[in-house]
């Protein structure tokens, strides 16, 4: 684990690793977690713009990929453009998304009952499956802000009747400003306590295959790439189990004492985006 200190803040851990630090440097392609690493409820961190120029002045990629499953690619590039930063659709990865491309190339379209919006609804059948209401092959749970009992019953009847079991991403919450939201893992504990069944497959962070299918689209080598975020158990481990760099900030989730009890130790560790930022451009 690298330790790292700045002026802002004196973070104090075991070892310096120079060597940690500069393979990050020279990394290639920087793949970001969105909720709790970039903004928190639409509000830019500190540095998160800074972030941004520092890699295109270096003329580094930068993918964003989160485990948010309820909202539209369009979306994110909307918010993201009222914010001064310019994303193509390429640059926006969704775990809502990735599910239901990874499901059409892996089974061909689906009749699927949704836990979710009418914004992953709508990814689904942009990407060729039918959702429907009544008699699926597949029940995909994601992180659903408008969950009802009456979803939560069909989707229990569904799968006890054998329908898939698809979970989008394992997180119990997800970071909001009015504290922790319930994400689609805890949804999908509720419809697996109450069906009897586990999940069938679980995707998103940290799920390896999610930022290998990243690191392929971008055409550069697991050992260039860097894994940025906020949650050791899912941003950070899914960079360790895909092979990559990885850096932990502390604006979301994580604090230093769970790095220092967790078997999960990210190669780097700073105060925010902004900090990584200035190791970028060599100013720390």
């Amino acid at each position: 684990m690298e330790t790292l200190e700045n002026s802002r803040e004196m973070l104090k851990f075991q070892e310096i690793k120079e060597k940690g630090k500069e393979n990050i440097k020279n990394c290639k392609l920087f793949i970001l977690d969105i909720d709790g690493t970039f903004y928190l409820s639409g509000r830019l961190f500190d540095g998160s713009k800074k972030f941004v120029e520092a890699l295109e002045k270096l003329g580094k990629k930068l993918v964003f990929l989160t485990n948010n499953s309820n909202r539209t690619i369009d979306s994110y590039i909307d918010e993201f453009s009222k914010m001064g930063i310019k994303l193509t659709r390429d640059q926006i990865v969704t775990a809502g998304v990735a599910t239901a491309e990874y499901l059409y190339e892996e089974f061909g379209p689906k009749k699927v009952y949704i836990v979710g919006t009418e914004d992953i609804k709508y990814e689904f059948s942009r990407l060729g499956h039918s959702v429907v209401e009544e008699d699926p092959e597949v029940v995909v749970v994601t992180f659903d802000k408008t969950l009802t009992y009456e979803k939560v019953k069909k989707a229990t009847q569904f799968i006890s009747k054998g329908a898939l079991f698809v979970v989008t991403n394992p997180d119990l919450n997800c970071p909001s400003s009015e504290g922790p939201l319930p994400d689609a893992g805890a949804i999908a504990s509720l419809i697996r306590k109450a069906s009897g069944a586990y999940p069938n497959i679980i995707f998103g962070k940290p799920e390896p295959k999610l930022l290998e299918m990243v690191i392929r689209h971008n055409n550069v080598s697991k050992e260039e790439t860097c894994m940025v975020g906020d949650r050791l158990y899912t941003d950070i481990l899914a960079g360790i189990q895909a092979g990559t760099w990885t850096v932990l900030v502390l604006t979301g989730e994580a604090t230093v004492e769970q790095v220092q009890k967790s078997p999960i130790k990210p190669h780097l560790i700073a105060r925010d985006i902004g900090v990584l930022a200035d190791i970028l451009l060599g100013e720390i």
